[in-house]
């Protein structure tokens, strides 16, 4: 079969050519940029130079071999434009390896080799999913960029461990070459088997101890075929591309990827920068062993992608059952993984959101009352009405206490609480007056209980509104205004019980 004959071509080509490589690049000192190598074992960085020549030579196997007939019309063309605009990212990631670029460069040269893509005609003119079909239209090419620039680099932050960039691809080219033959796209399938072929070869030299790595010339064009073939592999017509497939078949560099965008995020520090917190490299901090970490990722790539193909080529009945399973399956495998793994960055935010959204209707209700209290305060008639209001008031604003005072004055203390509260509540004071020439100006003196960041946070807001409307107070004219309605100007607690509302 001619798939086989590209196989074995680039797989031998690989064998060959990995070493020879090692032994050139060693005897130059030609490492590529180091990035955290141990100084007692330093491997070559420059895999993508016998990776890129297998693939190429599989895929002249696939031009001029005698299957080439039965790819179908224009063949030449489509391995043409593969090629060539994966070489342009293999030029890239080359020339990051050797002199570091900057990433706006590099970023910039990911995007033109995509737009190459683009124009050879590997783009995104539809999407199918469900036996639907939504035609991208105008958003045909910001989605294809989108799509090859985001798993290049996904693929680039999951080549951390020996062998398991590699062997990642391995998984995702084996399924999207399956797709690609039961879709009858053979053009496909060929450059899944010469490049399979040459990831295959390759990691006899790059599983562990590994003699090369992938570097950057291999990682970004090994990403940028998996993304090019994976959306075409599944295309069912020009116009059209099964979103489950491409997406599960690449399901962990992408998760990997979003996970490191999001905790990066919440811990303040670069979303695009570096650091050792990826899934590898929590699993080797938890104690798996290289070797089974490497395993167990394959693993999970594998189910991924079946997963991916049950929900693009099953029976209806069939792909219910598996999304809904799939689905709860990995919601508690992540969940579960989110603790073990250490990701305590998820732990701290969902701790807050439960938090959050357990008290935020009672918070908003706090701000309501604080607000109607202010508006009363704006009517008082005397210093020792507002101390008044805000006594009546203080339980329904959520505080234990509430008063007016100046600052020196011991009124307010904490010896005003009930017992059972007193000693875990908390005390905020806000300026009322701000002329620093008075050297005893009042306060707003306030108790609150704080069991959250949120309820201390509600008690913070509700003093500032209460200390604006007295500071209004003193500072506005002192002639009292009619209540609204005849509306008391003290206690404004729930209408009571049988009162018309």
């Amino acid at each position: 079969m001619p798939i086989l004959l590209v196989f074995a071509v680039a797989a031998l080509a690989a064998l060959l050519v990995t070493p020879a490589i090692v032994r050139v690049v060693t005897a130059h000192g030609l490492y590529g940029h180091v990035r955290g190598d141990s100084p007692t074992r330093r491997v070559p960085r420059l895999g993508g130079i016998p990776v890129w020549l297998a693939t190429s030579a599989g895929i002249l196997a696939a031009v001029l071999g005698p299957g080439v007939n039965a790819v179908g019309a224009g063949p030449d063309r489509f391995f043409v434009g593969v090629l060539v605009a994966g070489s342009l990212m293999f030029a890239v990631g080359l020339l990051d390896d050797l002199y570091n670029l900057r990433p706006s460069a590099k970023l910039l040269a990911q995007c033109t080799a995509a737009v190459v893509a683009y124009a050879c005609g590997f783009r995104i003119d539809g999407i199918t999913f469900a036996g639907a079909t939504l035609d991208t239209a105008a958003l045909a090419l910001p989605l294809t960029l989108l799509w090859i620039v985001g798993v290049t680099n996904a693929f680039n932050l999951i080549d951390g461990l020996d062998g398991l960039a590699t062997g990642i691809g391995l998984v995702a080219l084996c399924t999207t070459l399956t797709v690609a033959l039961m879709l009858g796209n053979l053009e496909v399938a060929m450059a899944c088997a010469a490049l399979g072929g040459a990831l295959l070869g390759f990691l006899r030299y790059n599983f562990r101890p590994a003699r090369i790595f992938l570097g950057d010339s291999g990682s970004m064009f090994v990403g940028f075929m998996l993304a090019v073939l994976s959306v075409h592999g599944s295309t069912k017509s020009a116009a059209a591309v099964l979103v489950a497939v491409p997406v599960l078949v690449l399901a962990l560099p992408i998760m990997d990827t979003l996970l490191a965008i999001v905790r990066r995020w919440l811990r303040g520090t670069p979303v695009f920068g570096a650091d050792e917190r990826h899934l590898h490299h929590r699993l080797l901090a938890v104690g798996v062993t290289h070797v089974r970490a490497v395993v167990l990722l394959y693993l999970m790539a594998a189910a991924l992608a079946v997963f991916g193909v049950l929900l693009a080529f099953g029976p209806p009945s069939l792909v219910a059952a598996v999304a809904l399973g799939g689905a709860a399956v990995s919601m508690v495998l992540l969940l579960a993984g989110i603790k073990v793994l250490g990701y305590y960055e998820f732990v701290e935010a969902g701790a807050v959101l439960h938090s959050g959204m357990r008290g935020i209707r009672q918070s908003i209700r706090d701000q309501i009352h604080a607000r109607d209290v202010a508006q009363v305060l704006a009517r008082a008639e005397s210093m020792e009405h507002i101390e008044a209001i805000l006594g009546d008031n203080a339980e329904g604003l959520g505080l234990l206490y509430a008063t007016v005072c100046r600052e020196s004055s011991p009124v307010g203390g904490r010896s005003v609480l009930p017992r059972t509260v007193a000693a875990g509540a908390w005390k905020l004071e806000c300026p009322v007056e701000l002329n620093y020439a008075n050297a005893d100006p009042y306060v707003l003196r306030v108790w609150t209980e704080a069991p959250d960041d949120l309820r201390l946070l509600t008690a913070d807001r509700t003093a500032r509104v209460l200390a604006a409307a007295v500071r209004g107070w003193l500072t506005g004219p002192r002639t009292p205004l009619p209540a609204p309605g005849g509306v008391s100007l003290g206690h404004l607690g729930p209408t009571p019980s049988g009162a018309s509302a």
